[in-house]
């Protein structure tokens, strides 16, 4: 079952996104974070259930600002999505995405945006099944001054 996600469900939902191939992170931040994501007017954080227990997450924003490839305001747009690897392989991550995005048509959005590491394969191809395009590649620098 896809539903959106309560405070309850908070513990979880740090645990997973602070695992390195998810956000990573402190987990103090990261409990913040979701608490103010879940009470916000412009986010959703959907969960997907499994017997009783949350086995993955999804998290968008309703972007007023521009969104690459996209023409239209507000734009959907996945911040995070993952999903218990012993649950993987099964369409939860497809389900979580279609939940978020009947939220986002709900709100006015015709648009959906996202990103991911060029290093994160498994992240580049569920992105491309669902049909997103790849719009623009970026290096991004930095330097100690």
């Amino acid at each position: 079952m896809i539903r959106e996600a309560e405070n309850k469900d908070i513990e979880f939902l740090v645990k997973l996104a602070s695992l390195p191939e998810v956000w990573g992170g402190n987990e103090e931040e990261l409990r913040e974070d979701f608490e103010q994501l879940i009470n916000s007017e412009k986010d959703l954080v959907a969960a997907a259930e499994f017997s009783g227990k949350v086995v993955g997450f999804a998290n968008i924003r309703l972007r007023t600002d521009y969104v690459a490839g996209t023409k239209s305001s507000p734009v959907a747009y996945l911040e995070g999505i993952a999903v218990l690897e012993e649950f993987r392989g099964k369409g939860i991550a497809k389900k979580l995405f279609e939940f978020c995005a009947q939220w986002a048509k709900e709100k006015g959005c015709t648009e959906f945006g996202s990103d991911c590491l060029l290093t994160n394969e498994a992240s580049y191809a569920f992105h491309t099944a669902l049909g997103f395009k790849d719009i623009e590649r970026t290096v991004h620098f930095a330097k100690t001054i």
